[in-house]
């Protein structure tokens, strides 16, 4: 998948996107965050493909899908439901070094950002187990992206921004608490 499909995927399942909890009610604004989010990272994801920047580009268009996928899966929105598929294939060899680093840091980060967080419901709570399957699926990438290190680092850096979009809607949705280091989320 080209960098240019993963956008269009991207827009079309933001364009069907609607918030699902009622205007007025308590979690239509955290709904309309995490739309937001995503939204935003999709606009930055075209602005670092613009100019020519192929590893923000993906990094952000992996990072909009999370946020967007992990609102879906809370039920906070609605939307198309496609799959997840990133570009590979669209960092020239000639931004290597950049792609590495990156890949790098992000792995730092995400394994962090998962060691600094906790379910924030009560454990009797129903809420608990949505706190749980974030966090779960946030330590999942960061393995996966991990193990993708050495075979692809686009597909790890994707993997590891995803899941940086998923434990990031927790904490914005109040499911996710940060324990340590709250330089590691959007918060």
């Amino acid at each position: 998948m080209t960098l240019a499909d993963a956008l269009a995927q991207l827009d079309r399942r933001l364009s069907g996107a609607v918030p699902t909890p009622p205007a007025g009610t308590l979690l239509r604004p955290v709904a309309e965050d995490c739309l937001e989010m995503a939204r935003a990272y999709r606009a930055d994801a075209a602005t670092f493909a613009g100019r020519a920047d192929p590893v923000n580009a993906l990094a952000s268009v992996a990072y909009a899908t999370g946020w967007l996928d992990a609102a879906s899966a809370l039920g906070l929105a609605s939307c198309r439901r496609d799959g997840c598929a990133f570009p590979a294939g669209t960092v020239p060899e000639g931004r290597a070094g950049h792609l590495e680093e990156k890949t790098g840091r992000y792995a730092v980060m995400l394994e962090g950002a998962v060691a600094a967080a906790r379910p924030a419901p009560d454990p009797a709570s129903p809420a608990r187990q949505a706190a749980v399957a974030v966090l779960r699926v946030a330590a999942c990438c960061s393995g996966l992206g991990r193990a993708w290190m050495d075979r692809d680092r686009e597909t790890a850096l994707a993997l590891l921004s995803y899941g940086h979009g998923w434990i990031d809607a927790g904490v914005r949705a109040g499911l996710v608490a940060i324990v340590r280091d709250r330089s590691l989320f959007a918060v």
